[in-house]
């Protein structure tokens, strides 16, 4: 079994241990639960290679769970629920899942987690090597600034291209021989968006230029979304929402967020009809109603533009795991 030194010193205080160690995502990483007296759900871990690793974990513990471990200098991105952002950040937000970029120095870290509170995550941790050597041998650019860009995701930033990098990941079932090629891939293209995000946010005139009541305008908008992308949505409603025309309403929007409304619409549907097939005995056609497409043929076009697989093949897959 494949195991992460950097973390073993906290499992124990977790009382979590290994289970279904070989058939867990076809032997790719390792899978720890807690003691069904102290808690519900499972993290998996992955160290894909010495530069940087992948965990998940969907947890619960009944009691408040304290830990002390020490951990060499890692650089995390993460998605994360608002109750690991506000321990990282110590910011609120009311937004159900957060970006959060931190970076963890050498030495003892220690953590309360509360009682009866569900933490997720799915986040990468990076050795300095990865971004000071590795990432500058590969390209011809120093990386030497990605803690900094990083850590401007204070679970308040919102970079929808990265955090749907992230659910990929979260959503993947690792196959030893490929899974490697398959992280690598989207950690460069995470990498990739961060980077773009904060040249835009750097260089753009624009987008700095933008007052106040637009921003929240379009702050409120987004947030709308988030709560309504299953319904029937169209331009000219949502302009009239923000109270500016369709032309300015959509430059704003990729402005300030770095994509479309369509696309962002699209992505969240995708990720909920994700959930839908995994976990739900809804047939494809009732998903494809609910998250607001009115053809079943759609929907399955768009799912496989985004997956690269049917909404049936990504079902039976995800139900296997």
């Amino acid at each position: 079994m494949q195991t992460d030194p950097f973390m073993q010193g906290l499992f124990p205080q977790l009382g979590l241990t290994p289970t279904e160690s070989c058939n867990t995502n076809n032997g790719c990483g390792f899978k720890m639960t807690p003691d069904p007296a102290y808690g519900e759900g499972y993290l998996w871990t992955y160290p894909v290679n010495p530069y940087f690793s992948i965990t998940i974990y969907h947890l619960k513990f009944y009691r408040e769970m304290y830990y002390r471990y020490h951990h060499p200098a890692m650089l995390v991105i993460s998605l994360s629920s608002p109750s690991v952002a506000k321990a990282v950040t110590d910011t609120n937000s009311n937004q159900k899942e957060q970006l959060l970029g931190y970076f963890l120095p050498d030495g003892e870290h220690e953590q309360k987690i509360p009682a009866d509170c569900s933490i997720d995550n799915v986040g990468i941790a990076f050795t300095p090597k990865f971004y000071k050597s590795r990432l500058g041998s590969l390209y011809e650019r120093d990386f030497s600034d990605l803690p900094q860009i990083a850590t401007l995701m204070d679970g308040t930033v919102n970079i929808p291209t990265v955090a749907a990098i992230l659910r990929e990941i979260a959503s993947y079932t690792p196959i030893v021989g490929t899974s490697e090629l398959f992280y690598e891939a989207k950690v460069l293209e995470l990498i990739a968006n961060l980077i773009e995000w904060h040249i835009r946010e750097s260089h753009a005139p624009f987008a700095k230029s933008i007052c106040d009541s637009d921003k929240e305008a379009i702050h409120r908008l987004n947030h709308f979304l988030q709560q309504h992308y299953c319904e029937s949505l169209d331009i000219h409603s949502l302009a009239k929402m923000c109270q500016m025309s369709k032309s300015k309403l959509s430059e704003l929007y990729r402005s300030i967020y770095g994509t479309t409304i369509i696309e962002y619409v699209t992505n969240l549907r995708i990720e909920y009809a994700k959930e839908l097939l995994a976990n739900s005995a809804y047939q494809i056609k009732e998903i494809s109603a609910i998250i607001g497409y009115a053809q079943q043929s759609t929907f399955t076009y768009i799912f496989k533009e985004k997956t690269g697989m049917t909404p049936r093949d990504y079902r039976k897959i995800s139900q296997r795991k």
